[in-house]
């Protein structure tokens, strides 16, 4: 007898997945493909949006293998965000390179509508800064540099999930979902469609965007000639890949704020039914279903775990972050080195560009373990300022506090980070033992579309178990984190000014 399953995909920034699971929630087996990018010039980002889908297909390809017998029932899609791509209606070909969401290419489209003062316009409408970060402006330079060859009713823009839902379905659907097409910068947020005004401040008109669809809906079904994946499977979600993790993580309780420690960090909460705002912080459509939209809070922080292979790098250890993590555990560890990770500017919840990063507190008596040290702590004190910012916001809106963080993403896995980050919140930290959160959201969504994990509470009995770090003495954590928000200062003015507190 066949065993049901839903199948669901994760393609991120340096890696596509694929997961099986059972209708229970247990996954019966997993497929991955790694996946380029390429930097052409300082601070631009980009990969092959070829190369995107055939590194899913070469994922599911492996998740599949030997697995005949399993009668797949829907399908579900989880992506990296933000990350833009034109291509050809007529032909499907590209148009361009996909624009990763890491790239500052598009910076001069921001700096000129800052100059047009429609900054706080934008952030009304769509919840989200005015940054490079974000899809709207890449979509306006994809359109400046679209060959003539390419009639403009042909031109079809979308965020990576779009683009992937064109090939599986041979070319057919056009579709997003409102967790995606939030952080746009062109979705009014309030309505979930797009927004009129914020098309025509962009340049990006609508004709070229994808219909805006629930997380979890119909989006058609698999095409044939996609390897080992069948043909008429119906792709029943669609979502931004933080948001997916975030409802793996049980974000449907407001209590609780995921962090993903990855390249940058995505520190998430939701709010509920209504759209909450925070001073420095992205308000975003967490996911919608026929149950109802639920809006989310999120800091966005720029440069995170990618700060310790490139200490790594710095101090000879041939960029071993295992290595940097036993350096940095020999330290002492309330010294006065900081390292503010500025590189590309700061985000969540400053939000400034144009920055050079700051190695503060020098003295005599440092050595490799307070550089390594200080590395480490530069991740946990820029997602202790993110969730001030929303414990703040809460607040004044009389939301609960937050009791817990959930941890995932690669630099989750080192146990002695976990702990430093629960003293430094005086939070318990909960780190997931699932490695494939996004993928397993967009499961989840899939199943509630087919009928399965329809009931409020269902969610939870699939949801993945963890690893608990409690804190023990936050408040020596104060005097190292008053460091680093005067560091910060330094970075941000140049000069020891005054900090004001997240509060």
């Amino acid at each position: 007898m066949a065993t049901s399953a839903i199948l669901a995909i994760d393609q991120g920034t340096t890696n596509s997945k694929a997961l099986l699971l059972d209708m229970a929630g247990r996954p019966i087996a997993r497929g991955q493909c790694a996946i380029e990018c390429h930097y052409p010039r300082s601070g631009w980002v980009e990969q092959s949006g070829e190369a995107l889908f055939q590194s899913v297909l070469s994922a599911i390809d492996h998740c599949l293998d030997g697995h005949d017998d399993v009668d797949i029932l829907a399908l579900g899609i989880s992506s990296q965000r933000e990350s833009a791509m034109a291509w050809s209606a007529r032909d499907g070909r590209p148009l361009g390179p996909c624009i990763s969401w890491q790239c500052r290419r598009s910076q001069p489209q921001c700096d000129a509508l800052e100059k047009a003062g429609v900054s706080s316009r934008v952030r009304e409408l769509s919840g989200l800064p005015l940054d490079p970060l974000f899809s709207a402006a890449k979509f306006r330079w994809l359109l400046e540099h679209v060959s003539d060859e390419c009639a403009v009713a042909d031109i079809r823009l979308g965020t990576v999930d779009s683009w992937l839902l064109w090939k599986l379905t041979g070319h057919r659907l056009h579709l997003t979902d409102l967790s995606n097409a939030s952080r746009t910068q062109l979705c009014d947020i309030h309505r979930g469609s797009w927004s009129a005004e914020l098309t025509e401040l962009f340049g990006v008109p609508i004709r070229h965007l994808p219909e805006i669809r629930h997380s979890a809906d119909d989006f058609g079904t698999t095409a044939s000639g996609l390897g080992k994946l069948p043909a008429g499977i119906p792709i029943l979600s669609m979502v931004g890949d933080s948001h997916a993790a975030l409802l793996a993580q049980g974000g449907h309780d407001s209590r609780i704020v995921k962090a993903t420690y990855g390249t940058g960090s995505s520190v998430m909460t939701t709010t509920g039914d209504q759209p909450v705002e925070g001073r420095g912080l992205a308000t975003t459509v967490a996911w919608e279903t026929d149950q109802g939209r639920v809006y989310a809070l999120e800091g966005n922080v720029t440069v995170s775990a990618a700060v310790l292979p490139w200490v790594a790098r710095l101090l000879g250890l041939e960029g071993s972050v295992e290595r940097l993590g036993e350096l940095a555990r020999a330290a002492d560890p309330q010294g006065s080195e900081i390292l503010v990770p500025a590189m590309v500017g700061l985000g969540a919840p400053r939000w400034v560009g144009g920055l050079s990063a700051l190695m503060d507190g020098l003295t005599f008596s440092t050595g490799p373990a307070e550089i390594a040290l200080a590395a480490f702590d530069s991740i946990v004190f820029q997602i202790r300022d993110v969730v001030d910012a929303m414990q703040a916001a809460g607040r004044a809106r009389d939301l609960p506090p937050l009791s817990a963080l959930k941890a995932d993403g690669g630099a989750s896995c080192n146990d002695w980070l976990m702990q430093r980050q629960a003293e430094a919140l005086d939070l318990h930290v909960q780190r997931a033992r699932f490695a494939e959160l996004s993928a397993l959201g967009a499961a989840l969504l899939a199943g509630h579309q087919h009928g399965c994990w329809r009931a409020p509470d269902a969610f939870a009995a699939v949801l993945p178990e963890h690893d608990d770090f409690s804190p023990r003495d936050a408040a020596a954590f104060k005097p190292r984190h008053d460091q680093w928000l005067r560091a910060v200062a330094r970075t941000l003015h140049g000069t020891p000014a005054a900090v004001e507190e997240v509060s």
